[in-house]
């Protein structure tokens, strides 16, 4: 049987409520994503501590190495393309959201039936 530890059992509602924190800023991702050019994604980033890490335009050919470097460890991010509307942050926050969700309440309902499991 798995082992899983109390922080990859709470990183699911911790995705849900980035997830929300990032819906909250549709507005500012909307307009700064009308802003970027083809070749660039826009990163909106939460960290750790659930603070808003902020929004940033980065080259897409160079995306992997920059994300890593603007999200903290166990925080988390969303990237944007070009013209994405208040609509489309929306619906992509919503459906993040809803997975996390759905993925802590399986994790915590296995867990109320294998409490030996959970480790540190």
């Amino acid at each position: 049987m798995p082992t899983f530890s109390k922080e990859a059992i709470e990183r699911p509602y911790h995705t849900y409520q980035a997830a929300g924190i990032i819906r909250e800023k549709a507005g500012s991702i909307e307009h700064i994503t009308a802003a970027a050019g083809e070749d660039e994604i826009v990163v909106a980033v939460v960290q750790q501590d659930l603070s808003f890490g902020g929004i940033w335009t980065l080259a897409r050919e160079d995306m992997i190495r920059q994300v890593l470097l603007l999200e903290d460890k166990g925080g988390c991010s969303l990237i944007f393309s070009p013209n994405t509307t208040i609509a489309q942050v929306e619906r992509r926050c919503n459906e993040l959201a809803g997975i996390a969700l759905k993925r802590w309440e399986a994790m915590k309902r296995w867990v109320s039936r294998h409490p030996e499991d959970v480790g540190e």
